[in-house]
């Protein structure tokens, strides 16, 4: 007799295909007023336990943004992953994809519509070439918080305004996964475990 289950997908039928890791940079140096700034001390440190609890992690690539802050923090990770080079791609760069209502306050100079309009097609290019299913194995991207917050409302998609309404800590780890059957999914949101309270960051 048939239990109307006959044609589900078991757990064990499904897959991961790849699996893109999010690491936000560690603390940033906010001494330079053009935000070119390296790492400060306490986000050296912050690199260094990342790469730490990322030393297990079969990464395949690792991909940074081209500004110092995340350069820092992915030749942190590469320390620990024999024959990676670190690759850069300005399509991670910074920036801010929208000014949701009730965020102006964190803009008091206004940002102009054509700056949002290039963010969000800079990044949604990188969403294309990194999230969307079609190549196997694990990649790592070193970059911003804006910009992963962002990218992860695609992943969801979430309503691209929903980037402001979360946060992601310097060195916080998130996670997608591409899956046979269940497509792209986040599995993995800002995990600092890595980090004792001392260091978890914001800047």
């Amino acid at each position: 007799m048939s239990t109307g289950h006959d044609s589900a997908v078991s757990v064990r039928e499904i897959r991961v295909l790849r699996t893109v890791i999010l690491l936000r940079h560690g603390q940033q140096d906010e001494s330079t007023p053009d935000g070119s700034g390296g790492l400060t001390e306490t986000g050296f440190r912050q690199a260094a336990l990342a790469a730490e609890r990322l030393t297990a992690e079969p990464i395949d690539r690792i991909v940074s943004s081209g500004l110092r802050r995340a350069e820092q923090t992915a030749n942190a990770i590469a320390r620990h992953h024999a024959f990676l080079e670190v690759e850069t791609d300005a399509d991670l760069c910074e920036c801010v994809p929208s000014v949701p209502r009730g965020q102006e306050v964190f803009y008091p100079d206004g940002v102009e519509t054509a700056h949002t309009a290039s963010c969000r097609e800079a990044l949604d290019r990188a969403f294309s070439r990194y999230f969307e299913p079609g190549s196997k194995g694990t990649t790592l991207l070193v970059g911003h918080g804006n910009a992963f917050r962002y990218l992860v409302c695609r992943v969801l998609d979430s309503d691209p305004d929903n980037w402001a309404r979360f946060d992601m800590h310097n060195c916080g780890i998130s996670r997608v996964e591409v899956k046979t059957f269940l497509g792209v999914q986040v599995t993995g949101l800002n995990d600092t475990g890595h980090l004792p309270p001392e260091l978890l960051t914001y800047g």
